[in-house]
């Protein structure tokens, strides 16, 4: 198929997009193309849009919660990859440098992609697009069983796994979700799936409703009830045993600080937050209460394999991390506006529609 034409979008400058066109090259021996199904929008992608995560420049052609179809594969690819998988990308790493050798290839001091090789002047994997070249490598199947869309959460589910794993979720643990945003119901439902009894907490009526709905959470409405005094009651008295921040918040660290449990307590800090929000740390309470302070930040190849069981096996729910807003490629500044309307889930984009 080389010659045929990819259309993809690209931020050109705060407040704009732009479709553009390049023609497709030979796919190399250890290379597949995809046919796009889906992408939904992430923070990420409409923060940078917005200029609030200007840090990565402009024309940025990028994108990452997406869905495919194999309709090429290259010569070297093996027979675990197959014409008509659904898959979704990973990280591939270099292999060689001392973070990849170590299992971390999210951390490689090498990163680059092949799939970037054609219009190398637009910074990104070019994830907004009719067609995409992937490493076959960086592949990791999810089924065609489930929607598209929902398909396309494979790397935000994966890094709600390398939280979990990082938080160290054991079963019936009391695990505090603050913040039923996207990436809240995400880490939420990873959690249960990990055998947690998972308490959220938000301050929008729209969240809230959200959180309730999946049936499986204590739902806290913390702009009616204290948070902090009502995960101690929910827990007898005990506290949380890992509290995630899925928000980037000052207000709702110090809360989440104050929910753990006396002894032994995690915090987990997931997402950034712009402007950057302050946490108060007190290093005595740290020591004498042996807590614990996380980050996490993407995932790894087995945090992929997991998130794909999750999704396949229809053990998680992704319906629920959508807004149910879609809108053609052709029309893609349409999805960054409604993407970014506070209190939204994902906005979905139809990558065959240009």
């Amino acid at each position: 198929m080389a010659g045929k034409e990819i259309v993809f979008g690209a931020i050109m400058d705060m407040h704009k997009t732009e479709l553009h066109k390049v023609v497709l090259p030979e796919l190399a021996p250890d290379e597949i193309l995809l046919k796009m199904e889906k992408i939904n929008l992430c923070t990420t992608d409409y923060q940078h849009w917005m200029g609030l995560r200007n840090h990565y420049g402009f024309p940025k052609a990028d994108g990452h919660e997406y869905s495919g179809i194999i309709i090429e594969k290259g010569s070297d690819v093996g027979d675990n990859l197959q014409i008509g998988d659904r898959v979704s990308g990973g990280y591939k790493g270099c292999g060689y440098c001392i973070p990849c050798r170590e299992g971390f290839p999210n951390e490689c001091i090498n990163k680059d992609s092949v799939s970037t090789r054609y219009a190398i002047e637009f910074k990104g994997g070019k994830a907004f697009a009719n067609y995409k070249i992937l490493s076959a490598k960086e592949a990791v199947k999810v089924s065609k069983d489930i929607p598209a869309e929902e398909a396309g959460f494979l790397e935000p589910v994966s890094t709600a796994v390398e939280c979990a794993f990082r938080a160290k979720i054991k079963p019936t643990e009391d695990v505090v979700i603050i913040g039923a945003g996207t990436m809240g119901i995400v880490n939420a439902q990873v959690a249960h799936a990990f055998g947690a009894r998972v308490i959220i907490s938000d301050i929008s009526d729209k969240k809230v409703e959200t959180a309730k709905k999946m049936g499986f959470a204590e739902v806290i409405h913390s702009r009616k009830t204290d948070p902090v005094e009502e995960v101690k009651r929910l827990t007898n008295g005990k506290g949380a045993d890992v509290v995630i921040a899925a928000v980037g918040n000052t207000i709702a660290y110090k809360q989440g600080m104050e929910m753990l449990k006396h002894f032994r307590g995690r915090f987990m800090v997931f997402p950034a937050g712009y402007p950057k929000p302050e946490l108060e740390i007190d290093p005595n309470e740290m020591h004498y209460r042996k807590i614990e302070i996380i980050g996490s930040y993407e995932a790894n190849d087995y945090d992929y394999l997991i998130a794909s069981r999750l999704l396949s096996y229809k053990m998680i729910n992704m319906s629920y991390a959508l807004e149910g807003k879609a809108f053609p490629l052709k029309n893609i500044n349409d999805a960054f506006e409604a993407a970014s309307i506070p209190d939204s889930y994902r906005v979905t984009i139809d990558l065959q529609d240009i």
